[in-house]
This record gives structure tokens, sequence and C-alpha cells, in this order.
């Protein structure tokens, strides 16, 4: 029996899918399931009831479910073993929104890499939803995200910053206000991104169609959509501020509000941090200045 055969049957588990474990744990769907025929195997008993698209967890199954928790808390818990209270060691893995990582989290890992050289990190751009369900599933650590409030009572989450958000078109656009964008066309981000729901659901309230749309995975891609008049989009202040000030594109004023979002880290309320993991927060909310 292997941890990572563990892992994956506890991501099954919390996902209550073997494609969305597949996904996050991003191992092949053949991959998954060898690795829950392994444990079943070496068992000697099913692990879950296979009612057509949907699984159940055996009773046995929920016996082991409750184990794996427990054994992989500890395993955390071994790989962040420090020599001395000074030392940190261990790995941090990350998951982070794309606009977050370009443009505020750089410089944290990077004083946190001089500060703790001893920690390894990997860190993994998503939007908001993949990496919630990367923290249920125990694949990261911690999440950044940029959207609104969260209010997931599983989830320990604190805001890092406020940050606005603009409507954006090219230069000389005609355009003075986002309620006028009647006929236009939009840029958006993928579905499973907030910022997408949230500018879908301002269009729709405003009663303006959102049929004529295009849309884009990278946030930089879609900057130089708005920059070559291929539409209209919303984006955070912070990664359009540079081709503002250039005047490459402009800002569409709203005429009813000035929308917002939070730079948010959660991690899951049963996950246990180690010196590592609380230092890297601390240093995230705080932003020290080394």
């Amino acid at each position: 029996m292997e941890i990572r055969q563990l892992q994956t049957f506890k991501a099954v588990v919390d996902l209550n899918s073997f494609t969305k474990a597949a996904q996050t744990l991003q191992y092949s769907q053949a991959s998954i399931t060898s690795h829950i025929q392994q444990l079943e195997d070496e068992i000697g008993l099913p692990l879950f009831d296979r009612l057509g698209k949907h699984i159940q967890l055996t009773m046995v199954g929920e016996e082991l479910y409750h184990y794996s928790v427990e054994l992989l808390a500890v395993f955390s818990k071994i790989q962040h073993i420090s020599t001395n209270d000074r030392t940190l060691k261990g790995e941090i893995r990350i998951g982070a929104a794309e606009s977050i990582t370009v443009y505020k989290l750089g410089t944290v890992l990077s004083q946190y890499k001089k500060l703790c050289p001893e920690v390894t990190f990997s860190l993994i751009n998503d939007d908001c939803l993949p990496l919630r369900e990367r923290l249920y599933s125990g694949v990261i650590d911690i999440a950044i995200t940029l959207e609104p409030k969260v209010n997931d009572p599983n989830l320990i989450t604190q805001v890092w910053s406020e940050e606005s958000l603009v409507f954006v078109g090219e230069r000389n656009h005609s355009i003075k206000a986002i309620e006028e964008a009647t006929e236009e066309c939009f840029i958006f981000s993928p579905k499973s991104c907030a910022l997408r729901k949230f500018f879908e659901g301002y269009l729709i309230r405003k009663g303006i169609s959102t049929h004529n749309h295009l849309e884009f995975n990278s946030m930089e891609a879609m900057k130089q959509c708005v920059v070559s008049g291929l539409g209209i989009s919303l984006m955070p202040s912070l990664s359009v501020e540079a081709l503002l000030r250039e005047e490459k594109m402009k800002v569409i004023e709203s005429a009813s509000e000035k929308p917002v979002f939070y730079a948010q880290i959660s991690y899951h309320k049963n996950k246990w941090l180690s010196k590592a993991h609380r230092k890297f927060i601390e240093m995230v909310l705080e932003e020290v200045k080394l």
C-alpha cells in the first residue's frame, strides 16, 4: 500500500468522482482506476459501490477513508519535521489566480525563498473553483484567489487586499459607459472563473446580451484582444495599469458601481499547518519587506 494510492482514494471520495480526481491530481483516468483497484486487491474487499455513473463508499471504504485522513495528516507532519525551531523545512503547495501570481505574489515568494531556503514549494495557476476543489482534495495546501469574499464554512479565509475591477476597451473606443455596450463583443475568461461569473451577471442585470463573446484561458491573451479592438472586458485594475498608463487601452466607466474583488488566502479548516505554512501565510498577509 502506497501513500499515493491513499491520496488518490481520498481525492475520489472528497470530489465524489474518478474523473474530477484525475483532473485535480493530474493523473490519467487509468492511473486513478489502477490505484483504487490496487487498494481493493490488497484489502480484499470493494471500497466503492458503482451505481451507474454514481459511486458510493462501502462500509469498508468509509473505514479506510477515516484512516486515510489520519494517516495523510501524519504524513504531512513528518514531511515538515525541522531539526530545530529556527529551521523551516518541508514542502508548500500553492494554488493561485494568474493575476495574483503575476502582479502580487512574485515578491513574496522571492522573500520567502531567501528567508526559508530549505522549504520547497510548488505553484499552480488556475481559476477559483478548481483551486477550491484542490484544497478539498488535499492536492494543494493554500489557495490565493481573486474574487468576491469567500464564505465557505469548510475553509479558513483571510483577505489580503481589496482590488478594483475596471471595464476596458481599445484606446479609441467610442463607448464611454458600459451601459452603452448593447451590441459589443465581450472578452470573457473561462466559466470556472469568478471574474467571468461576475461580468456576465453584471451585463445580464443591465439587460445587455452576452451572446456575442470570445473566451480565453489566459489573462494576457484577453488583454491583447482588448488592445487589438476585438471587444470589451472586465479586468483587475492591477493587471492593466501599465496598458492604461501607456494609453494602449481605455477605461469604460460604469454609471452605477465601482466593482471590487478581494485577494484572499484560504486553506481547509482541517488542514494541519506547519511552521513553514504559517510563515508563508504571515508573509503574504503582511507583505514582509526583508
